[in-house]
């Protein structure tokens, strides 16, 4: 009967053992040893830096943009009051203090052609410029109207897709433009705990092709990648880590073997 119970004993420890993930799994952005040997990381200085890059996204057809042009030009005689009072700051028609009350996003497409259509100004072509770029552009125009005019251009329909193993998956619309894969996880809700972010799949359209990058977020050198940044319509997967199936019905599965192998004893031991 002893030998049986070590067989039970055996079993259940290995269930256990195959369901377990190390620490070290789950951690973001490792350095060579810092994790297992948290003794060798220095405090209270700089310990590395890396050259990330400039996220420069160029304006592409669709994007919706929200212009505001600001001035010295005391409101009454700027022109741009009457013909949208959404391009002065703080005049917009749509805004609203009610957060339950959702407001249809207003603001200037790039049309197919590139340009995009401005009240007096008329027609400018932004295509292809980033938006420092198309600030500055459409500021050259406005100063034949307005006193030291400051335009500012966010994009309205910034959207990416998290799905996954995340907490929620979600097409997620972001005011800012400058957002890395890891934020934009951490928007939908931050992996599960059977996400793998070692191997993590960015699905990028650009014109008619569509490429794909794998990601390791778990390694710091992840920062110097060419996907460190979202772009809009990116579609992000977070892949299931390998032990999903256990994990996931771990207490299911040991229960269940515990069941059977008791039983199995049980037999054996009213065997004559």
């Amino acid at each position: 009967m002893k030998h049986e119970l070590r067989v039970l004993i055996f079993l259940i420890a290995t269930a256990a053992f195959v369901a377990c993930v190390p620490n070290k799994k789950v951690a973001y952005l490792q350095y060579k040893n810092e994790y297992e040997a948290p003794e060798t990381i220095v405090t209270d200085s700089l310990v590395r830096k890396y050259h990330t890059g400039e996220f420069a996204y160029k304006l592409q057809p669709g994007d919706l943009l929200d212009i505001k042009i600001s001035t010295m030009t005391p409101i009454i005689y700027n022109p741009f009051a009457d013909a949208d009072r959404n391009l002065i700051p703080g005049q917009g028609y749509n805004q609203s203090t009610d957060p339950e009350r959702q407001v249809q996003p207003t603001g200037y497409y790039v049309e197919p052609d590139g340009f995009v259509n401005i009240p007096i100004v008329g027609k400018i072509m932004m295509e292809g410029y980033k938006i420092s770029q198309a600030e500055d552009t459409l500021e050259a125009y406005v100063k034949k109207y307005l006193e030291k005019p400051v335009v500012r251009i966010k994009i309205q329909n910034f959207r990416f897709s998290v799905v996954g193993e995340v907490a929620r998956s979600a097409t997620i619309t972001s005011g800012d433009a400058y957002l890395t894969i890891i934020q934009a996880i951490a928007l939908a809700g931050g992996p599960s705990e059977f996400g793998d972010m070692s191997r993590v799949k960015v699905l990028r359209k650009t014109g008619d092709e569509t490429y794909v990058f794998y990601a390791n977020m778990m390694k710091e050198d992840y920062l110097t990648t060419p996907i460190y940044y979202v772009q809009p319509n990116d579609v992000i997967v977070v892949t299931p880590l390998k032990q999903r199936a256990y994990l996931k019905y771990a207490s299911i599965n040991i229960a269940m073997w515990t069941a059977v192998v008791s039983l199995t004893l049980a037999v054996i031991a009213l065997v004559p």
